[in-house]
């Protein structure tokens, strides 16, 4: 029998559901700094900038909104639905987001260094660039997504799970890694080898990147 201990899967809480009635109709225009928005439903808008700095987010629904810049910087985010929103860039540095469902979703940077990401399940996103350094995330999925790169630098990464999702650069160098599993990513390029200690790989892809590890601890191949 294996000693080799099982990876745990990330444990996402019920999620929102975008159908439920109950939400209040609102305009982006309430999407302020500093403001606590509850219970509401935006659809359809279009805005260049979105200024929600240290905006406190609950049980809310974003539809369809097409935003050139989002700032949600120290943000509280909870119980919310994010669903065919797009954001050439999006600040979400020290924020906190739980709970929380993105689906079929397109951001160009996303900024989440030293952000707190718990509970979060991230469907059929396509996301550039996406910094996670020194941020916590924990029982977080990303299905189905495209990822160009991930920065995962100096990060705390527990119960991490892609499925289905391709990613063509990821970094982990320093970061502490715990039940992160890899093993439904399309991985082209793997930066920080040295902080892969607490990943689940298959056989295959680590035969495909034997060549990116062999040159990490300093093998030539020929």
């Amino acid at each position: 029998m294996s000693n080799i201990p099982s990876t745990k899967p990330p444990r996402l809480p019920r999620l929102p559901e975008a159908a439920r009635a109950a939400y209040v109709e609102a305009g982006i225009a309430a999407m302020l700094p500093e403001e606590d928005l509850d219970g509401l439903r935006i659809v359809g808008q279009r805005a260049d900038v979105v200024d929600m700095t240290a905006s406190a987010v609950l049980d809310c629904v974003f539809e369809r909104l097409a935003v050139d810049a989002l700032v949600a910087a120290r943000a509280h985010v909870s119980h919310t639905v994010a669903d065919g929103c797009r954001a050439a860039s999006c600040d979400v540095r020290a924020a906190g987001v739980e709970a929380s469902l993105i689906d079929d979703c397109a951001f160009g940077a996303v900024q989440a260094n030293a952000a707190k990401i718990v509970g979060v399940e991230v469907r059929g996103c396509r996301i550039d660039y996406l910094n996670c350094r020194d941020a916590i995330c924990r029982d977080l999925v990303f299905r189905d997504c495209m990822i160009g790169e991930f920065d995962g630098n100096g990060a705390r990464l527990s119960r991490v799970m892609f499925v289905d999702t391709r990613v063509d650069a990821i970094s982990l160098q320093h970061a502490v890694c715990s039940d992160v599993d890899l093993r439904g990513a399309r991985l082209r390029e793997i930066r920080g080898v040295d902080s892969l200690k607490g990943t689940t790989m298959t056989v295959g892809q680590i035969a495909d990147l034997a060549e990116v590890f062999a040159r990490s601890i300093g093998i030539r191949t020929g």
